[in-house]
């Protein structure tokens, strides 16, 4: 029984080291990924209609807003197995039926939710026109103008909101329960604050940022929690 219960005890001890490796990695390629998505693509504002459709018409545009489509939707399926490796961390932490971990699942899946309305909102024109399937011809100016605007308002006031109340409850969750350090607490607390004052100000997406710290410093505490 003790043999069999020592090897038991490295099992566990191996999955756990794994899972959070992988849960690491996966932070790691969610923020890069996403990252990347937004800072590669500058969409035109404030300009004339002349020159939103000029804009458009570029096909080199197009293929840079499809591109950036797929790179959200690539760190959205990231994050959710970051978010994954991050709930049973939490769960074996804060113990007994987990309400506190579930509104961070809960907050996660709603920012992936928004994320992928973003990735469509910003790359549907371009794949509409580019894809051998739809080879549309480009709509109007103010269609080009307002289209993407949606995906801006569906991450900016929705996702990064929800994501907000799962930094926030991440960061509780470590004060009541250690299981991270607690300068990741910290960390949690002031991005989810950045998020909601860059919300009240309009301004949802300047917190993508904040967001990226938080990932990254979460996906670091994972992998040390592994070793």
């Amino acid at each position: 029984m003790s043999a069999t219960a020592t090897v038991d005890t490295h099992t566990t001890i191996a999955a756990r080291t794994a899972g959070g490796r992988l849960g690491a990695l996966a932070g790691l390629a969610f923020a890069f990924l996403f990252l990347m998505g937004t800072a590669m693509l500058d969409l035109p504002h404030g300009v004339s209609d002349q020159k939103m459709v000029s804009w458009w018409s570029d096909s080199g545009h197009q293929l840079t807003v499809v591109v950036s489509m797929y790179l959200f939707v690539l760190a959205g399926l990231c994050f959710l197995v970051f978010l994954a490796k991050l709930r049973s961390r939490l769960l074996a932490a804060e113990g007994g039926t987990g309400e506190l971990t579930s509104l961070v699942v809960a907050g996660g899946v709603v920012f992936v939710a928004m994320l992928f309305v973003a990735a469509a909102a910003r790359g549907g024109i371009g794949y509409a026109i580019k894809s051998p399937g739809g080879n549309e011809l480009l709509p109007g100016a103010d269609t080009l103008r307002y289209f993407p605007t949606i995906g801006y308002a569906a991450l900016g006031a929705g996702g990064l909101l929800a994501a907000a109340v799962a930094m926030a409850t991440t960061s509780w969750l470590i004060v009541r329960t250690a299981v991270f350090g607690r300068w990741l607490a910290w960390v949690g607390a002031a991005a989810a604050i950045l998020v909601v004052v860059a919300n009240v100000a309009l301004a949802g997406m300047l917190a993508i940022p904040a967001m990226l710290v938080w990932a990254l410093g979460t996906s670091v505490a994972m992998w040390r929690g592994a070793r």
